[in-house]
């Protein structure tokens, strides 16, 4: 009966979607970081404050989309260190926090010229963030530090972010917007947004994108701050492909 209720916290599934619901009991087999391998779309749910203290690549990898929610208002903190040449908080097709509060921490040593170190990654998709708080904290020798990253857009409607990333050859707050994908890039249009980008040998950027533009609109507060360490770029965000609409900066 025991095992059967404690299965029952861990893991429930639907015919559209997979949840696990984190308290302090049901944390205990994902403490070390969770592995899902499912096609259904993951729901975590944060019943209680837990944390995941992981020395693999990934805190949270996924091979579907990702929802976080906590109605509560509850906190999942990730701690991630690990010396592989990719390291992540959550890693996933795509990221979406409704509620709740999420404090990523990587830290890693790998300093080769391919490595990466990441809060936040939707690998094909968006990061949505539409409420709660996220906080990441990417600080790594690696050759590329980015708080959040999308291959499409990274979209935030609400809630407070902050970013804060280190060293390595180059730091990116906000990253949204692959080789190749014009349709893609940053779009803010409410909430606060702080980001620290800072320490980097090459390059210092706040928000940025590689192929696509970035706007910040609406009722929204966006805070970017850099420092002089970079020898080629270090600027807030990029005005040539950069639009802001009755936002504060």
């Amino acid at each position: 009966m025991i095992l059967i209720i404690l299965c029952i916290l861990l893991f429930i599934s639907t015919a559209s979607a997979t949840e696990y619901r984190l308290n302090t009991v049901a944390i205990e087999p994902f403490s070390k970081g969770i592995n899902y391998t499912g096609s259904d779309p993951l729901i975590i749910q944060i019943e209680e404050n837990v944390t995941i203290r992981s020395s693999n690549p990934a805190g949270i990898e996924s091979s579907a989309p990702v929802i976080i929610r906590s109605p509560e208002g509850r906190t999942l903190s990730i701690l991630v260190n690990n010396r592989t040449d990719m390291i992540y908080g959550i890693r996933a097709p795509s990221v979406s926090i409704e509620s709740g509060r999420i404090d990523i921490t990587v830290n890693g040593q790998n300093n080769n010229g391919t490595s990466n170190a990441f809060g936040l990654c939707a690998e094909s998709g968006n990061v949505t963030i539409s409420g709660g708080s996220v906080f990441t904290m990417v600080d790594t020798a690696c050759h590329k530090n980015k708080g959040i990253y999308a291959s499409r857009f990274i979209l935030i409607s609400g809630g407070l972010v902050r970013t804060d990333q280190r060293g390595g050859s180059n730091t990116f707050g906000l990253d949204g917007g692959d080789e190749g994908n014009r349709d893609s890039g940053v779009r803010i249009t409410g909430g606060r947004i702080l980001v620290n980008s800072s320490g980097a040998l090459n390059r210092n950027i706040g928000i940025d994108s590689r192929s696509g533009t970035v706007e910040i609109s609406g009722n929204t507060v966006v805070v970017i701050q850099t420092d002089g360490s970079g020898a080629k770029q270090n600027y807030a965000y990029n005005p040539d492909i950069t639009f802001i609409h009755g936002a504060d900066e």
